[in-house]
């Protein structure tokens, strides 16, 4: 089937039908009408409208005039064709009776004078036909079948069609008084007269009326729609002038501005857009001052900040150094202290009192030789020299071998000190042996210290996941206690530097450093350690990392 053109140059509207797929397409006259709509101005729609309606209302107004003065017209028209047939019912009275045209003919052509009469019959009460003239085409065909069979004494309409009237009268003896006659004698039917009056006056005012009245009925649109136009241009020229302001401040002419006319509704319309316009403008301009001095003083504040990031880094930088090299200058002496400590305990002179002393340089000594360690390994970490060094590792034996390190402080304690391995972990995988190790000896080391009662377990398991590159693990390593537990405030700066949780009494002994050590060789690794603790119902710490397996040679 072929197309219609308009179907090809309205893409719009066939995107329109097929968006919805159980919408039937809608008929191309109300695709056009529907575009029409949408595409036309608000003046083009109100002309339209008003014109058809004004149309619409002279049509209306035409007909109705022309109908009830046709009516008025054709009342008229059939009581002239009445009075003529009864006139000529009176003058046909000595033809029917003496059976003779000649006496009826002046009147027949007398009636046919009148307008719009087209032929007449005269007729017997048997129906046989005694005088016809007329056009022979005028007379109805129904009228020579049969006679008529009414007998009244006066005209009817005896047959109507769409261009003519039949009237028909009856013809009547006229018997008068006679002095020889007891009684008058009654009137006897003669027949009928027939008269045919055509409908051709009626059409033709029907038509000049309509006419007439729709030639009034339009001037009067005409002068309604020249007012109506007036009061459109009033009315859209402003919206229209509005409408182009917006336009051009759409296009960032921001001194675009509407001109204050037409109604007063409209004149406020464009008087408040106007304002918007100008409070905008001062907005604007206020933001761009704003916005300027806002350059200014972070270019300021930028450059200060790299100042001062410079001379962090280099205070960072200078810091690490000294920490590592005091670091190692301090362990120095102090391996000869905690050894000649020792030398001395071994000699048996030395008096009790004199070995407790001694104990007491070396377990100082010890103390301070872990916080030097650890001090040095944050200041690698947080300089940037830190790095893994990635070996396999038997997962099974590295882990029991740090419980069985841990174990010795447990049992000093008398709590239980568990290990729990999933059966799905792999045998041996690529990580740093000493990292994680100092890890969990740090997580499992707090869990003892800060348990007094119940146990410590470590647990191992492999995580199920979907996003880890081939021939990759992600392992969980979980460290969970019944200890004394920590505060929710505390949780949060438990891994800074120095910062230790619990009382004065528990915080004895230790640091501050494991656990933010941990907490950077675990980012180190691409993990984060977790946290989750009650006061007195203990802790669990653990952390995530992905690792490779090394497969069997």
């Amino acid at each position: 089937m072929t197309p219609h053109p308009l179907d090809s140059q309205s893409p719009s509207l066939l995107r329109d039908d097929s968006a919805g797929a159980s919408t039937p397409p809608r008929p191309w006259p109300v695709r056009v009408y529907a575009r029409w709509l949408r595409e036309a101005s608000f003046r083009r729609h109100l002309s339209v409208a008003v014109t058809l309606g004004a149309l619409c209302l002279a049509l209306l107004m035409a007909a109705v005039n022309a109908w009830q003065g046709g009516r008025q017209v054709r009342a008229m028209l059939m009581e002239q064709g009445g009075r003529v047939a009864a006139n000529l019912a009176s003058n046909s009275s000595l033809a029917l009776i003496y059976a003779a045209a000649d006496n009826a003919e002046e009147a027949v052509r007398a009636s046919l004078a009148f307008p719009d009469v087209t032929a007449i019959e005269i007729r017997d009460t048997t129906g046989r036909l005694l005088l016809a003239l007329g056009a022979e085409g005028a007379r109805p065909a129904a009228a020579a079948a049969a006679p008529p069979t009414r007998a009244a004494s006066e005209p009817w309409l005896d047959q109507e069609t769409e261009d003519s009237w039949a009237f028909a009268a009856p013809v009547w003896t006229r018997p008068e008084a006679s002095p020889f006659d007891v009684t008058v004698r009654p009137a006897q039917l003669l027949g009928h007269v027939r008269v045919i009056q055509s409908k051709a006056t009626l059409h033709r005012t029907q038509a000049s009326l309509f006419i007439a009245n729709f030639g009034v009925a339009l001037l009067f649109a005409l002068l309604f729609l020249v007012a109506v136009r007036f009061l459109a241009l009033r009315l859209t020229r402003p919206l229209a002038a509005l409408a182009d302001a917006m336009e051009r401040v759409e296009r960032g002419d921001s001194d675009a501005r509407a001109p204050a006319g037409g109604p007063r509704d409209i004149a406020a319309m464009a008087d408040t857009f106007n304002r918007m316009i100008a409070a905008l403008q001062e907005r604007e301009a206020e933001l761009g001052a704003h916005r300027d001095h806002l350059e200014d003083l972070v270019r300021e504040r930028t450059l200060e900040l790299s100042e001062a990031k410079e001379r962090a880094e280099i205070a960072n930088q200078a810091k690490s150094q000294f920490l590592a090299r005091m670091s190692h200058e301090l362990r120095t002496p102090l391996n000869a202290v905690m050894g000649y400590a020792q030398i001395l305990k071994m000699d048996a002179a030395v008096t009790p009192k004199q070995r407790t002393g001694l104990d007491i340089i070396h377990s100082s000594g010890q103390h301070l030789l872990t916080l030097i360690v650890d001090i040095l390994d944050l200041a690698r970490i947080e300089a940037g020299k830190a790095e893994l060094r990635v070996g396999p590792v038997e997962l099974a034996t590295r882990l029991q071998a740090m419980v069985d390190i841990v174990r010795v402080m447990a049992v000093g304690k008398q709590i239980e000190l568990d290990l729990v391995l999933d059966p799905q972990l792999p045998a041996v995988v690529l990580a740093d042996d000493k990292r994680l190790s100092q890890i969990l000896l740090n997580l499992l080391g707090n869990a003892v210290k800060f348990t007094h009662a119940g146990g410590v377990t470590l647990r191992a398991q492999l995580v199920p996941s979907a996003d880890l590159e081939a021939g990759h693990v992600l392992l969980r390593f979980e460290v969970q206690d019944t200890g004394v537990g920590i505060a929710e405030d505390q949780a949060e700066r438990l891994f800074e530097p120095f910062e230790q949780a619990g009382n004065a009494e528990q915080r004895v002994g230790g640091t501050g450093l494991g656990l933010a050590i941990s907490r950077q060789l675990v980012r180190m690794m691409g993990g984060e350690i977790r946290l989750e603790s009650r006061p007195e119902q203990g802790s669990r710490f653990w952390f995530e990392i992905s690792v490779p397996v090394q497969t069997p040679a």
